[in-house]
């Protein structure tokens, strides 16, 4: 394995999807090298809901279900935490009938989110296009998804790796860096097409 130095230094590549650290590692390395271009996906924090209200809401979903409330997730943060611009560009895109999704409960926009997959998808792709014309990057960090697991739903995990790896060529200005700690990190787990192609997009910090 490669000094802990350089290794942390394909941190900043923008094609370094999967960060295999432990969750204290994690938080450490967010405090110490985040750019103001990085922005919080998930964490474990008030800003985010609970594992077990998430997985409680989607217990009887599909992966697609998921994938929609990982996307509509994405959508809220960008609108109420993210970029000032960035949020005002995509409001201005909302259509009317789409109050929902600054709220803070997942229930008040997942179902929104459930419906209108495609349509979130497209307003990303736009967003996306957005930040190439203002020459910007933005990286959506996601931490702290182990207690997804510990309260019994590896699928979250799955299913977020999975939206990300499947928009590596889609979208080419708003990437993810998802921090996990490295036992959960398994192929057999991930079940999605083209999940063993994973490893030349990830780097292991510690063992």
């Amino acid at each position: 394995m490669a000094s802990l130095d350089v290794a942390e230094s394909r941190i900043y590549d923008p094609n370094t999807l999967l960060i295999l650290t432990s969750p204290e590692n994690a938080t450490q390395l967010l405090w110490s090298k985040a750019q103001p271009n990085w922005v919080c996906g998930y964490a474990l924090d008030d800003s985010f809901p609970a594992p077990e209200v998430v997985i409680e809401l989607l217990k009887n979903e599909d992966m697609i279900g998921w994938r929609a409330f990982w996307l509509g997730l994405l959508i809220r943060y960008l609108l109420v935490e993210g970029p000032t611009e960035l949020g005002d560009f995509i409001r201005q895109r909302l259509p009317r009938d789409w109050p929902n999704l600054e709220r803070a409960d997942v229930s008040a926009w997942y179902d929104l989110a459930r419906t209108n997959i495609s349509e979130i998808n497209d307003l990303i792709d736009e967003a996306d296009e957005y930040l190439e014309r203002i020459e910007r990057d933005l990286f959506v960090t996601y931490r702290g998804l182990e207690t997804f697991d510990a309260a019994g739903s590896y699928v979250a995990i799955r299913a977020l790796i999975g939206l990300w790896f499947d928009r590596l060529r889609r979208w080419r200005h708003i990437r993810a860096k998802i921090f996990l700690r490295p036992d959960l990190y398994h192929v057999g787990r991930l079940n999605f097409p083209d999940a063993s192609k994973l490893s030349a997009y990830l780097i292991r910090l510690d063992e």
